[in-house]
């Protein structure tokens, strides 16, 4: 899932997701073209942490653009 904000002419995002690895999971923050990456052992800690960060922006004036995007994964066909 992908949030994207915008405040005056700053833009910020947000995207969860797996780990590459294969354990755990990501939360990669997009912030003045800079990105960070949170990494999380579990699921409940990661949205607990979505959350956190939601509500904080939200309340620093950032505004929602959009309903929030679900990336699409597609395997390719190996037929």
């Amino acid at each position: 899932m992908i949030y994207f904000f915008r405040r005056g002419a700053e833009s910020l995002s947000c995207e969860t997701r797996l780990s590459p690895t294969g354990n755990g999971y990501e939360l990669l923050v997009t912030e003045q073209g800079r990105q960070r990456i949170e990494p999380f052992a579990t699921i409940a800690n990661m949205l607990a942490r979505e959350h956190e960060l939601l509500q904080a922006w939200r309340a620093q004036g950032w505004q929602d653009i959009g309903a929030p995007s679900r990336t699409r994964r597609t395997v390719p066909d190996r037929s």
